[in-house]
């Protein structure tokens, strides 16, 4: 906002927005954000006091079609979304570098950033996740997880079937899905001719389970190498692998899953259910999971929660898959 006495216009500065509401059709607000709000419906009508402002005066604003993040590209650099110029801003504060355009090379960033503003002064955070499958949209974040762990959670998108799972970064740093794999073998969404991947979902959307694939090659792929090894498979998105067995069991102890509803959100929020097989009840006490050499079948009760590796099987059981990317 610019204030005028009299005549004489003074300099712009940052206004200070406060209790922004819409009267016709919807916004949304961020705690502590005093620079703006996104109008979330078309049309929407809204009102907002500048708090800073006295007397006359003129005002501009920023229209932005993102709140201000990154996303990593497979070509060495950075897209940044939302309205330039971008400050980086490193975890201390005030370590800064500024961005002019919407990429970056990155080895052209000379710190390591914790957050991102834009113009709008909106902020944002530079997300972690560094696969150019990540989706970001009002709806979907790139933020820390505001309960549990409070460990990052993201949004990818698989282009196969444009299905949006979510995702967790585990404390090993591995990134996890935190939603059963639903794809069902189309290589794109309007595919005619393709060669059908596991059995349709079965459970209770209650369990959010996922669909069931077996050990074979029109299924997750058959076993191979030792506990410690993870398992290659198209099953999963591009960039995502099969767990291991081992680092299955790690996760789902740590996530403390035996202590909540199945199902539900746990330490980590990685959301592991009891997921039966199709001829079961939904909601029994055991699930398969397909990981390196064997299927890891969680045993989840109320007050155990146990982890079977042994488990070296071919067999027509149906196992849910999670897949893992570093």
């Amino acid at each position: 906002l610019c204030p005028i006495t009299g005549s004489t216009a003074g300099t712009f500065t940052q206004a200070v927005i406060s209790n922004p509401s819409a009267t016709v059709g919807s916004i949304t607000t961020v705690a502590g954000n005093t620079r703006g709000f996104y109008v979330t419906t078309n049309p929407s009508t809204v009102t907002a006091t500048l708090s800073n402002a006295t007397g006359k005066f003129n005002w501009c604003a920023y229209g932005s079609d993102y709140p201000p993040n990154v996303l990593a590209n497979t070509d060495g650099s950075y897209t940044l979304a939302g309205t330039p110029p971008f400050t980086l801003i490193a975890s201390n504060g005030t370590t800064m570098q500024t961005v002019n355009g919407k990429t970056i090379a990155t080895a052209a960033v000379t710190m390591t950033p914790a957050t991102i503003t834009d113009a709008t002064g909106y902020p944002g955070l530079w997300c972690p996740y560094t696969g150019n499958d990540l989706y970001m949209d009002a709806m979907h974040r790139c933020q820390q997880r505001a309960s549990g762990a409070r460990n990052w959670e993201a949004y990818i998108k698989d282009v196969r079937d444009n299905q949006i799972y979510r995702i967790v970064q585990m404390p090993t740093n591995t990134w996890w899905m935190a939603e059963d794999l639903v794809w069902d073998g189309k290589p794109n969404p309007t595919a005619t001719t393709y060669t059908v991947r596991g059995t349709a979902r079965s459970c209770a959307a209650h369990y959010k389970c996922g669909r069931f694939y077996n050990s074979t090659a029109t299924g997750a792929g058959a076993y191979a190498g030792t506990n410690s090894d993870r398992r290659a498979s198209d099953v999963c998105p591009a960039g995502w692998i099969l767990p291991s067995n081992n680092e299955s069991c790690a996760v789902q102890t740590l996530s403390n899953i035996a202590s909540v509803e199945l199902g539900g959100e746990d330490t980590n929020g990685l959301s592991l259910g009891c997921c039966s097989n199709p001829s079961w009840t939904c909601g029994e006490t055991h699930t398969s999971i397909v990981s390196g050499n064997a299927t890891t079948v969680l045993h989840c009760t109320t007050v155990v929660l146990q982890c079977d590796t042994n488990r070296n099987f071919e067999g027509d059981g149906a196992r849910i898959v999670r897949c893992v990317r570093d």
